[in-house]
């Protein structure tokens, strides 16, 4: 598993085009994608970025995370370890 976190602007959308949303919470959605064999889920929280000003750059250019997994398997279990955390 890898993650790496971007700022609202990250076009996820564009990089990963089969992104489907399968689940939300308060402040954000999340997503599944595949590319090129790997599993990803995308945390987006950039509805929170209507809250922070300049001040909380620090805060906007990490609204957006990437987590990658290797395999299914490992996405399903990272997803089961957070259960009811994304819904």
């Amino acid at each position: 598993m890898v993650a790496t976190k971007h700022s609202v602007e990250y076009n996820y959308r564009e990089l990963f085009p089969n992104v489907k949303m399968i689940g939300g919470f308060e402040g954000g959605a999340i997503y599944q994608a595949i590319k090129t064999d790997k599993h990803y889920l995308i945390i987006d929280e950039g509805t929170l970025a209507d809250m922070l000003d300049e001040d909380d750059k620090d805060l906007l250019d990490q609204l957006v995370k990437v987590i990658e997994f290797e395999t299914e398997e490992e996405l399903e279990i990272y997803l089961q370890s957070k259960k009811g955390k994304y819904n």
